[in-house]
């Protein structure tokens, strides 16, 4: 299974059909592969928001403690850094100390433009255009123009560049060093055998390709490593070193982990390569609604439904994987998910318009309200403050002000119940107060000091440890 396809597949030149794109089928659902949503630590994450068509007036919560506006139809994405951030629109990018402090800009005019973020790198690439910009906190760090048109980009940690480009019928894969300067190209003309996505090792030795191989009566998924420079490739055609295939299966992203392993996921598991083996694999018996490669320590994914009866697995659960593939924590949750980021911090999650903040223990330090649609939910300065992408604005939020109370840790990193926020417990004070007006005269004076006492107890938060 992990032996090296046919040559003659990667040496073949032949046109690619036009109605391929970056669309993969997981199961019965669609996950598409979008580089929106960065921080980095992954350069395609699978992510699919329900929007509500609801218009509700603005409201400006207290715990908002920074708004930037934003133009409608903008495409506005962010890259985080801590307290500075970038601001990209259609037609250019902003990079701010912090909210209200703008350090630098710089212009361009993009139709589609999606952001990447990894370490303290960001690029800026038009989907289907034909320009990717690449930033440091200093300004513009280079800038590629292509030919065709861009299908998919990644950037590693240290600024270094891949991308799938669309050009004349045929697919070209790229790869950039951090001066812009190109290392690496490869055209990819193999009838029946589509590019879907790329990434780069840290190390700024290897990058891979995962391919979609429909020349036989089941699709096949094939990942290849190349190495990126010429003294580790010389004894390999076309710095092809090593191949692995997935039969019947159709991997739709990969991501080099910190720790140099390859992760992929396909629509019957997700797979942990080192070059040229299968070195851990997590099979699946539920389709995957939603996964995420962003924080390189962890795998995040929420499970759909069964498939074929099989699973004994709740729909909506979701699961922390370590780098080697096995289960580091989990939460339960009994209403559909519609929304999910990883973070290096944390983790959150969506359900219609509510969003939780889950630490990597799968408990919940913080739960949001939104009062109108969200994008996205970019963490801030060790997950205590998120910045809450809308339509019109971008708000800075304290989520510590928020009125909820973090949750206590488990040492089995079990799945714990959202806390009551504070108004709600002055709420059901001032009512039990008035319920104890109401109790007769003669009702035993210590009765009512022992009830108090026992009710105050339970009001009391538990702090995460």
């Amino acid at each position: 299974m992990d032996e090296p396809k046919n040559k003659k597949h990667m040496k073949r030149k032949t046109k690619i059909l036009l109605g391929v794109t970056l669309c993969v089928c997981i199961g019965s659902g669609l996950l598409y592969a979008d580089t929106m949503y960065g921080s980095g630590k992954i350069k395609e994450i699978f992510v699919h928001m329900d929007k509500s068509n609801q218009k509700q007036e603005k409201q400006v919560p207290s715990h908002v403690v920074g708004e930037v506006s934003l133009d409608a139809g903008s495409h506005a994405g962010f890259a985080v850094f801590d307290k500075s951030f970038l601001l990209c629109t259609k037609d250019g990018a902003k990079y701010y100390n912090s909210y209200g402090d703008q350090k630098w800009n710089d212009t361009f005019n993009m139709t589609a433009p999606s952001v990447v973020q990894e370490g303290k790198f960001a690029a800026v690439g038009d989907m289907n255009g034909k320009m990717v910009r690449v930033y440091h906190e200093a300004g513009l760090q280079y800038q590629v123009q292509l030919e065709g048109n861009l299908m998919q980009f990644a950037l590693n940690t240290n600024g270094y560049l891949s991308l799938i480009e669309k050009k004349e019928g045929q697919y070209e894969i790229k790869v950039y060093n951090n001066k812009g300067t190109l290392l690496k190209g490869r055209i990819e003309e193999s009838k029946g055998i589509y590019p879907i996505a790329t990434d780069i090792s840290d190390d700024d030795k290897t990058f891979a390709i995962s391919y979609v191989d429909t020349t036989d009566v089941y699709p096949i998924g094939l990942i290849s490593f190349f190495y990126i420079n010429p003294e580790d490739s010389e004894q390999y055609t076309d710095s092809l070193f090593s191949s692995v295939m997935r039969n019947n299966e159709v991997v739709g992203a990969i991501s080099f982990r910190e720790n140099g392993i390859l992760a992929a996921v396909s629509d019957r598991g997700i797979y942990g390569f080192d070059g040229k083996n299968t070195v851990w694999e997590y099979p699946l018996n539920n389709t995957i609604d939603y996964i995420s490669f962003q924080d390189k320590n962890h795998i995040v994914f929420v499970l759909g439904e069964g498939m074929g009866g099989e699973s004994k697995e709740k729909t909506g659960m979701v699961y922390w994987l370590k780098n080697d593939g096995t289960k580091d924590a989990f939460f339960e949750n009994e209403k559909k998910i519609s929304y999910l980021s990883a973070w290096e911090d944390g983790v959150i999650i969506g359900i219609n318009k509510t969003y939780l903040g889950l630490r990597h223990t799968g408990n919940m330090a913080w739960k949001y309200q939104a009062t109108q649609d969200v994008a996205e939910l970019i963490p801030m300065e060790k997950f205590s403050t998120v910045l809450v992408v809308g339509q019109e604005n971008a708000m800075i939020c304290n989520m510590t002000k928020d009125g909820v109370q973090p949750t206590q840790q488990q040492t089995t990193k079990k799945q714990t119940e959202p806390e009551a926020t504070k108004e709600e417990k002055t709420k059901e004070k001032q009512s039990n107060n008035k319920q104890k007006e109401k109790q007769p005269e003669n009702e035993p004076k210590d009765k009512q000091e022992k009830e108090q006492n026992q009710q105050e107890k339970t009001e009391t938060p538990k702090q995460e440890q």
